[in-house]
């Protein structure tokens, strides 16, 4: 086995996120490696502007010593190139045998890698393994989601919540209110890209992350190229907090990323409208 890496990717990342998820990384790698001993590779991206980049570095350093079996990498120095790109910088490098690529607005339960690193191993049919997550409240936080439709991203901009109404219905079936939350390890179709553990091999045959996505939809368009290679699943036993949604704040400039996005995205995979 050649291991486990993992890459996250800095942007004005508040401390506290930061150092919140910083400490259970360093929780969720050490119960991996009681468990399951493995070279693990850590990559901390930073998208942040060159002024910005020490005091990052300044949070991370006390909290990434190299060890025998953990490794740490700071890639550094190119701005702010989107997040699929950043990515791509850790999978490009990686040669282990499983990838995750996160943010760093969340906590992981202390489990979390070694439940999706076991699972991928009993599953060799399995591409991608994502976990469940729930908010800042403890309630379910929808991470997967079924292919979009031009009306599901249009109710949810307008905060249309699933339920059993005629437009209720539609957002529930986008975000699997009617099959998650799950006893077993359930096939997915779209799995966030906030937390996302991939076999190495088939992301790098796929050349990673479409770099032509700055920002939204990039996970999306990952997991549809990921589906020829293997079934993508979210595990119940394996869980994080997510924190997230700053990026749904987006105002004009990210309103207008989103759209190019959104239009990259179902130009390649088909637009659908209901």
């Amino acid at each position: 086995m050649t291991g486990l890496s993992v890459g996250f990717v800095t942007w004005h990342t508040p401390k506290d996120l930061l150092v919140g998820f910083l400490d259970s990384l360093a929780e969720a790698v050490e119960t991996l490696l009681r468990a399951m001993p493995m070279p693990v590779s850590i990559y901390a991206i930073c998208n942040d502007a060159p002024q910005d980049v020490q005091a990052v570095e300044a949070m991370i350093r006390p909290r990434a010593a190299n060890a025998d079996e953990l490794t740490w990498h700071f890639v550094k120095g190119h701005g702010n190139i989107g997040y699929g790109a950043a990515q791509n910088l850790a999978i490009r490098r990686t040669r282990a045998d499983f990838h995750l690529m996160c943010n760093p607005d969340l906590v992981m339960a202390p489990s979390v890698l070694l439940e999706t690193v076991r699972f991928l191993e009993a599953h060799p049919g399995a591409v991608l393994a994502a976990p469940r997550g729930v908010d800042a409240e403890g309630r379910n936080a929808r991470l997967a989601k079924r292919q979009p439709t031009l009306l599901a991203l249009a109710l949810r901009a307008l905060a249309v919540r699933p339920s059993t109404g005629l437009l209720g219905r539609r957002i529930a079936a986008y975000v699997y209110d009617d099959a998650l939350p799950a006893e077993q390890p359930t096939p997915i179709e779209l799995a966030s890209g906030c937390f996302m553990v991939a076999r190495t091999p088939a992301l790098q045959a796929i050349g990673g992350f479409d770099e032509g996505y700055f920002l939204y939809f990039e996970d999306f368009d990952l997991c549809r190229r990921l589906a020829p290679h293997g079934r993508i699943y979210e595990l119940p036993t394996a869980s994080i907090t997510h924190y997230g949604g700053r990026t749904a704040r987006r105002g004009l400039a990210g309103n207008l990323r989103f759209m190019r996005s959104g239009c990259r995205y179902f130009n390649r995979h088909g637009w659908r409208m209901w």
